[in-house]
């Protein structure tokens, strides 16, 4: 979740040319009230004396974009920044065993409906949390809802912004806040807080206004000679799984992940297509032991967000969950949130962390290839894609 971190961080670094007066700075502050849910499981009964309301308390800091970079125009002006997050999750000695979370998260806040005085915006935050307390057999073994001190923190919301004078504005919110350490300490059920939020925003200077879109021409894929593309890309990563709940001691099993995505751009800003892959998990030769073979093929939708050298893939899928040779047919469904940063044209990192039902399985890092194919629409088709700049 560092790397994770690191992707928006590096983010608000490529802006980093301008003299502070002109950035854009914005501080805020929310109060929320939620309550806290849990995963219908094998842990539910346990778990359950943990849902009760609760408030929580954020301060933010924003960097508003406003076209200095093409990525910023291509996602309508987000602002990106960094927040603080605090809970005590109640007062009583049912909330003590949980302890109290400080987080922090560096953000992107993509506009929906942007405007000048009002504007319903979309969240992504991705950071790391660390509750005080934890799950203990002997001190702490009701809590089965974290396994480790340090965990990651997700915040999803959608938020509303209204203009009071020049740089004040009311920001309400709506959201979903998940605390998690992906499985590399268990017991790890999460923490889930759904809640709603109020709270005042101030801009440190007055804003700085968006550059005129016909500052920068619009682009138009394939607009020259009739060309088309699409990508695929190569990928490993190496996870690890804790199995110290179900064992007793803390042993840990590598997972082998290769993946290919076969992707078409949709625009200068996103790709969508489909993936495979194939899963070695070592922790199957343990809870697995009637199988024969252990590769776990998937088949995936992958969706990707491009900020300039960095991005976001999204999939979902169905991955095979019994063995290769057996006569029954049987797939689990999955999801995949991944972060990338690409070195070059083709080079990338990439940290990613997979569930399954949504519910953590492993976080893993490696690396991939990306290459770009090209290609010429018929003769027949090239009519249909003339550019309106370049006619011909």
């Amino acid at each position: 979740m560092i790397l994770l971190m690191l992707l928006t961080l590096l983010l608000i670094g490529s802006t980093a040319n301008a003299q502070l007066s002109h950035r854009n700075y914005e501080v805020e502050a929310k109060v929320h009230y939620g309550y806290m849910y849990f995963q219908n499981d094998e842990y539910h009964s346990a778990l359950g004396r943990y849902s009760r309301h609760t408030p929580s308390y954020e301060f933010s800091l924003h960097r508003n974009t406003y076209g200095e970079h093409r990525w910023e125009v291509l996602h309508n002006y987000p602002s990106i920044g960094l927040t603080f997050y605090y809970s005590g999750f109640g007062n009583d000695s049912i909330a003590a065993e949980l302890g109290k979370v400080f987080a922090l998260y560096p953000f992107i806040n993509f506009p929906i409906t942007p405007g000048e005085n009002s504007k319903l915006t979309f969240k992504l935050g991705v950071g790391l949390s660390f509750l005080t307390n934890k799950f203990d057999p002997k001190e702490n073994y009701h809590n089965y809802a974290i396994g480790s001190h340090l965990n990651a923190a997700v915040n999803l919301s959608f938020e509303y912004r209204q203009r009071i004078v020049d740089r004040l504005h009311w920001v309400t919110s709506a959201g979903l806040t998940h605390f998690s350490n992906g499985a590399t300490r268990t017991p790890n059920m999460g923490i889930n807080i759904l809640s709603v939020a109020t709270g005042l925003s101030w801009y440190l200077a007055p804003p700085k206004a968006h550059l005129d879109r016909r500052l920068r021409p619009k682009n138009y894929l394939f607009e020259f000679d009739g060309k088309r593309h699409f990508v695929t890309d190569y990928q490993y990563t190496l996870g690890f799984k804790d199995m110290s709940q179900q064992y007793g001691t803390h042993q840990y099993f590598f997972v082998h992940d290769v993946a290919a995505n076969f992707m078409f751009q949709l625009s200068e800003r996103d790709r969508l297509g489909l993936g495979v892959e194939l899963v070695y998990d070592n922790s199957d030769k343990i809870t697995k032991p009637d199988w024969d073979m252990y590769l776990k093929p998937g088949l995936l939708i992958s969706y990707e967000m491009l900020f300039n050298q960095a991005s976001f893939m999204f999939n979902v899928g169905l991955r095979n969950n019994v063995p290769l040779n057996s006569p029954t047919f049987g797939m689990l469904f999955y999801q995949k949130v991944a972060a990338r940063y690409y070195f070059n044209d083709n080079l990338f990192a990439t940290i990613a962390f997979t569930t399954y039902d949504i519910k953590a399985d492993f976080i893993s890092v490696g690396i991939g290839y990306h290459i770009q194919h090209k290609y010429y629409l018929p003769t027949h088709e090239k009519k249909r894609y003339r550019s309106p700049v370049f006619p011909r």
